[in-house]
């Protein structure tokens, strides 16, 4: 995620210290809430599984010392747990799309 959106930012023609009046503002406040956004969402889904598989990992670890049949069962469990982190990247690369920055003032 972080590779898509460092290459969403791309430096000023002219650096100057002081923006022009007629900045484009809100094209700027859209696309840096969008990156932000998308950044939130994606860490915290991956927190959200990370927990969820450790939960789940240690409740079905349990559950397959005292039975073994069970093995198929806990990895079934163990991969929609983890699933909510691909999720959390898709929903991210979805959010990013909309997240250009304006090359120019126009």
């Amino acid at each position: 995620m972080a590779i898509i959106l460092s290459n969403k930012i791309k430096s000023p023609d002219d650096a100057t210290y002081y923006l022009d009046a007629d900045w484009d503002w809100d094209s700027f406040y859209y696309a840096g809430y969008g990156m932000f956004s998308a950044g939130l969402s994606v860490g915290l889904t991956n927190v959200a599984s990370g927990i969820s598989v450790g939960i789940a990992g240690s409740s079905c670890a349990i559950g397959d010392a005292q039975d073994s049949s069970l093995f198929v069962k806990v990895l079934i469990v163990e991969i929609f747990a983890s699933a909510l982190g691909i999720f959390g990247i898709i929903v991210g690369i979805i959010q990013s799309n909309a997240c250009t920055l304006p090359v120019a003032v126009q």
